[in-house]
């Protein structure tokens, strides 16, 4: 499964799909994008560049040094839409959605999607060691 297949997989089969204008972004902890599902209706492409995906991995790095564990996500409400970022290892899960959406519902999600994203994670793991 490649990884455009893979976020389809996690749109469709782990996120409820009748969330209306819901994007997904896959990306390393620097910010480079691996894979985007970005839904039709979305103007996320214009809005989501890797400053904001890798300015999450600096926010997350923070946050866990509260003494509190280790961060697993990070809610960020505007006024037009919310994001969801969610860490696995090296790997970093946004979901881009309306600000009508269910974020209980997303975050419901997380666990399936961590152990979704633990097998890709790995094996970026095992690609970045090789070289």
């Amino acid at each position: 499964m490649n990884i455009d297949e893979f976020l389809n997989h996690i749109k469709t089969n782990v996120l409820d799909v009748t969330i209306p204008d819901t994007s997904i972004i896959l990306s390393d902890r620097d910010g480079f994008v691996l894979g985007k599902n970005i839904d039709k209706n979305s103007s996320v492409d214009n809005v989501v560049d890797s400053s904001l995906l890798s300015t999450f991995s600096s926010c997350t790095d923070q946050a866990s040094k509260l003494h509190a564990g280790s961060n697993k996500s990070i809610v960020s409400y505007f006024n037009d839409r919310i994001v969801v970022h969610i860490i696995v290892s090296n790997v970093i899960l946004s979901i881009v959605t309306d600000t009508d959406a269910n974020v209980g519902l997303i975050l419901g999600t997380q666990n399936d999607l961590i152990s979704s994203l633990k097998n890709l994670s790995q094996s970026i793991q095992v690609d970045i060691q090789d070289m």
